[in-house]
């Protein structure tokens, strides 16, 4: 029998994988009223580290992406899986998606050169995917059974082991990874020229590259969605659809 404390944390974990895109929001209010507190002139290290942080991250989370079939990873609002992911990245840690989420979040804070941001984006990050990751984990046992406690046995639930070998994987696709991938990597990047433009005047060059960022996020989804073969009515006819649910 599963204890109580186990049952609720699945429960939560089942709840916040399926609003997990929107849980950022309120951190993100929380943070514009901390970020007025440390604006101002700071050591290029902060903005090194970060913006390191962030493209590893990102790395990694198109390394995943571009080579799990479908059906298993990815940004959806339900648990599924087809089948046991364990070759790729998936050799080293048993949830490299929520490690590349972990990479850009801290990133974005150390670009923000702010201490206090960065612990309670930590602090709220190990409290959401910790439920998160005992949902799927009961999900994955309950489908898998004794395939995912072996793999269990040999892969670290979070941190990686670095001297264990990656499987080899599947040919890594850069175009499923760029289709899947162009929404939360050109919110991050605009993120940060946000954030390091509270820091410098004049404003226009970083205004430039937002728009740069959002033309090259048009340009991306245009051709994921064939916008200029007559997919534009049927990408808007399903995003309407899918509002009204």
């Amino acid at each position: 029998m599963i204890p109580t404390g186990a049952m609720f944390l699945e429960k939560s974990g089942r709840l916040l994988f399926r609003w997990r895109s929107f849980t950022p929001v309120p951190l993100l209010i929380v943070a514009l009223l901390l970020l007025w507190r440390s604006r101002g002139p700071s050591s290029p290290l902060w903005l090194v580290v970060g913006l390191a942080l962030c493209i590893a991250g990102q790395a990694l989370r198109a390394w995943v992406l571009g080579q799990v079939p479908d059906g298993t990873s990815g940004q959806n609002e339900k648990l599924i899986a087809t089948q046991l992911n364990t070759s790729g990245p998936y050799a080293l840690t048993r949830n490299p998606l929520y490690l590349g989420n972990l990479g850009i979040a801290l990133g974005l804070c150390l670009i923000a050169h702010d201490p206090v941001l960065l612990v309670i984006v930590a602090a709220l990050f190990a409290l959401q995917y910790r439920a998160i990751i005992a949902a799927e984990e009961g999900f994955l046992r309950e489908r898998f059974g004794a395939q995912f406690d072996e793999y269990c046995s040999h892969v670290p639930r979070f941190w990686p082991r670095l001297k264990r070998s990656a499987a080899p994987a599947g040919p890594w696709d850069w175009r499923r990874a760029l289709r899947k991938e162009h929404n939360p990597a050109a919110a991050w990047i605009a993120l940060a020229i946000v954030i390091v433009a509270l820091d410098h005047r004049p404003l226009w060059p970083y205004a430039a590259a937002v728009g740069v960022t959002a033309a090259l996020w048009l340009a991306i989804k245009g051709w994921k969605h064939r916008w200029l073969k007559g997919g534009f009515t049927e990408d808007l006819r399903r995003r309407l659809h899918e509002t009204g649910r």
